[in-house]
């Protein structure tokens, strides 16, 4: 241990002799990495679509994978054409529509902006695609009529009855009964707001929601052929704006920038703040600040060649790895005031401090970074990256303050040494805690046991009403549900219903034509004979050719001989009209391969295939934001199995949602579990008594347990983002009993001072600088309540009630207990 002791005091000798002689290489070195990090952080990305936080393996993203390569314009950008003048609506998109198809733009797959060539085709189809009811009803009324004109004829005829209705009345009759059902649906063909002062061009793209620079690049496109036309010389106040979920997700990546820079912005303000508050020197300002920025750049440009691109889950680590890797530097920086406090030159100050908080810091860092790295046992991607960033930034951060900041340090004392008259700092904060301590121990310790008592009986409670959160309403931005993308969005919903929406559906696609007819019966199958049902209606390519076509055939080869017939008896202004409308001799049944191209789009894949698709609708009345209806309604369809055919492939936004729940079910345990053992082994490292590590255990378990009852209190839910912070608090948390028990060790141990005295220096000299780390570490969670992001608020509380629970524990029930344990014998020493 000598020699171990000896190594360590000549390593932290030199390393403070090359600090303080030559402060400006560190201080070159810094600018270097920081500078060469900038370009690197700059390309790191930003994908704000839910299907990146899972594994490639999970079947949600691996369907979405098959659908994508099989099946284009899974994405939708709306075009929404606003004015009170219905005319010049319809006049602008006729004259649109061309300028756009002409566009140099692969990625716009098609462009549904009208349904007129469907009402064409199925007028020339009319007959197929009237009812068969109805067309029965005109057999009957030709043939009651045939039959009164025939005994009409008879000379001997007396009508007893009155004459039958008349056919043209039937047949005017059953044209209004389908015109009433056509009404204000489309009219002229076009997606036309009731009032006709809103008009709907869908253009389907191959641009995924995360791509935000190529949807970004095509709304440009767009505009300059929508300028081109000159809108305001169709009617003044026409106007296009732009909806769709790929301006949905265009529009919360903004959002989630714009919350990403403010929340980092405030998060290093109240840090600095902060720093000034507790040290009481202007300097130590920028010494802290420049020396979290260099490992912070560093962090993000390594994230760059790691993760590739942040998500919902990493998009805002930056206020984490400051508020967090900042710790190591006001543990230093605050024992380095001490140090020159008690009179120290610089130099020797500065190895006097390394020497005192390299191990409790490094095990601190340690234990955060390896605690943030159990997130990578987990399958869910969002955990992954967030072990990646964080892990790696509390490293470079611990290792970033040891090297940069005593030069800082140093530097600035060649400019103007530290005077310490009439200056007092943080460390008065650890001195209020102490007193506490000291005056009421017990209290603090039944305090404590009461409140682990009551922690595990709310935790009881809440695990047995299900603590997961199943609304994913709140797993979303609030800020999004007022934009005005959402509410054009709702208008044009309105106009083509719910089922146009990819959120309201699920698409199921097929290897083969013939599997689909059968998975369809099978779908309909479970569906009626399952109360309440999984899902909603069924569609298939088959819905838009008429049904009982070979019935229908011979009802209108009857109609046409009754017509005939019917002609014998006519005058020549109805021998005209029959002739004008009477059914073509042959009637040939239509197929899919018969229907329009616009009309199919929706059921054809890329290579021009129809009909291996089917679209599964939601349950009318179920949100689509309820993760137990989700979950229930993609596992209805994932469980229909056709003898002989292999599972197809499912896409839609509700087995992404459920395979998310499915992670966060399957990992957390695994990632809890983990993450403690890790830790575990780590305090073990760090103090060679098994004693000392099983008090900063319990601590930490004390802390852990009273934030999950917290939690538990509030009616906080787990969701996929703020689980993530039981995992984590056992690095986090573990930091500040590791700080106060590593002081504590330390002046027992190497200076030989009374146990009480040692108690009384870890708590009131490092517990001050403690409550600092916690404070910050705090202001970088709370900060993430600038994003109005429900996930990423919920987060931020889980780990500020975490921060705060873990360091009452350390800094007032651990040092309570140590205090009744020594017993007043001596204590009194």
């Amino acid at each position: 241990m000598n020699d171990s002791g000896g190594r360590a005091a000549n390593w932290a000798a030199r390393f403070a002799r090359a600090q303080a002689t030559r402060p400006l290489w560190f201080a070159l070195a810094a600018l270097v990495i920081s500078v060469g990090s900038v370009p690197f952080v700059l390309q790191l990305g930003l994908d704000t679509e839910w299907s990146v936080l899972l594994p490639k393996d999970r079947p949600s993203v691996q369907d979405l994978e098959r659908v994508a390569g099989r099946v284009g314009g899974l994405s939708t950008l709306s075009m929404v054409v606003e004015s009170d003048d219905t005319e010049a609506l319809t006049r602008f998109a006729e004259a649109l529509v061309p300028r756009l198809e002409a566009l140099e733009a692969p990625e716009i797959r098609s462009i549904d902006w009208n349904v007129g060539t469907y009402e064409t085709f199925v007028r020339e189809h009319r007959y197929l695609y009237a009812s068969l009811e109805d067309l029965i009803e005109v057999r009957n009324s030709l043939d009651d009529r045939l039959q009164y004109e025939k005994a009409k004829a008879n000379p001997f005829y007396v009508a007893l009855d009155d004459p039958p209705e008349d056919p043209e009345k039937v047949i005017a009759r059953l044209e209004d009964r389908a015109k009433a059902k056509r009404k204000g649906r489309f009219r002229e063909g076009f997606y036309l707001q009731e009032d006709g002062k809103l008009l709907v061009i869908f253009l389907r793209t191959d641009i995924r929601g995360g791509n935000v620079g190529a949807a970004n690049a095509l709304v440009g496109k767009l505009n300059a052929a929508v300028e081109s036309l000159k809108p305001s010389t169709y009617a003044p106040d026409l106007r296009v704006e732009y909806a769709g979920d790929l301006r949905a997700a265009g529009e919360e990546y903004d959002a989630v920038m714009g919350e990403v820079v403010i929340a980092t912005v405030l998060t290093i303000v109240l840090v600095l703040l902060v720093i000034y508050v507790f040290f009481r020197r202007v300097r130590a300002v920028p010494m802290l600040g420049l020396a979290i920025l260099t490992p912070t750049l560093a962090t993000f440009a390594i994230a760059e060649f790691t993760v590739d691109t942040l998500n919902t889950c990493t998009a805002f680590l930056g206020t984490v790895v400051i508020g967090n890797g900042i710790n190591p530097g006001f543990n230093w920086l605050a024992r380095y005031c001490e140090e020159r406090r008690a009179g120290q030159d610089v130099e020797s100050a500065i190895a006097r401090t390394h020497l005192g908080v390299w191990r409790g810091t490094l095990g601190a860092a340690l234990a955060a970074a390896l605690a943030y790295g159990s997130l990578y046992v987990s399958d869910f991607h969002g955990f992954k990256d967030f072990a990646i960033i964080t892990s790696v930034g509390m490293l470079l951060c611990w290792a970033g303050m040891l090297t940069f900041l005593p030069a800082y340090a140093a530097l600035s004392e060649r400019i103007r040494p530290l005077s310490f008259a009439g200056t007092q700092s943080g460390t008065s904060y650890g001195s209020t805690i102490w007193r506490i301590v000291e005056w009421a121990p017990r209290g603090i310790v039944w305090t404590t046991v009461v409140a682990v008592v009551a922690s595990i009986a709310l935790v009881v409670v809440a695990v047995q009403n299900d603590p997961l959160e199943y609304d994913f309403r709140n797993l979303r931005s609030t800020a999004k549900v007022a934009t005005g993308t959402s509410k054009l969005n709702a208008k044009v919903s309105k106009i083509v219903g719910k089922a146009a929406s990819t959120s309201s559906a699920i698409a199921v696609l097929f290897d083969e034509r013939a599997e689909a007819p059968p998975f369809e019966d099978a779908l309909e199958s479970m569906r009626d004979r399952t109360k309440p049902p999984p899902f909603g209606k069924v569609r298939s390519i088959d819905d838009l050719v008429p049904d009982k076509q070979g019935k229908k055939i011979e009802v209108v080869g009857e109609i046409r001989e009754l017509l005939l017939d019917v002609r014998k008896y006519a005058d020549a202004e109805l021998q005209a009209r029959i002739d004008r409308d009477l059914p073509p001799a042959s009637i040939r049944p239509v197929t899919i391969a018969d229907l329009p191209e616009a009309v199919a789009r929706s059921f054809t894949e890329r290579d021009g295939t129809r009909g291996r698709i089917l679209v599964v609708e939601a349950v009318k009345g179920k949100s689509v934001w309820d993760g137990r209806y989700l979950i229930e309604w993609a596992n209805a369809i994932r469980s229909v199995e056709v003898k002989g055919a292999a599972k197809p492939a499912l896409a839609g936004r509700a087995t992404v949602f459920a395979d998310i729940l499915d992670v966060v079910v399957d990992d957390g345990p695994k990632a809890v579990a983990v993450s403690f053992c890790i830790t575990m082994v780590l305090v073990l490292v760090v103090f060679r008594r098994f004693r000392d590590s099983m008090v900063v255990m319990a601590s930490l378990l004390v802390g852990l347990v009273t934030m999950a009852g917290a939690m538990a209190a509030l009616g906080m839910k787990i969701n996929f983002l703020n689980f993530v912070a039981f995992p984590i608090s056992f690095g986090t948390g573990v930091d500040y009993a590791v700080n106060t028990m590593g002081r504590y060790v330390q002046e027992r141990d190497g200076e030989r001072t009374p146990v009480r005295d040692a108690i009384r220096r870890a708590v009131s000299e490092t517990g001050g600088a403690v409550i600092l780390c916690s404070l910050t570490t705090i202001i970088g969670y709370i900060s993430l309540f600038a994003s109005a992001n429900k996930a990423l608020n919920s987060f931020g509380l889980a780990m500020g009630i975490s921060e705060v629970t873990c360091l009452g524990a350390a800094v007032l029930a651990m040092p309570a207990v140590m205090l009744l344990r020594i017993g007043r014998k001596d204590s009194a020493a």
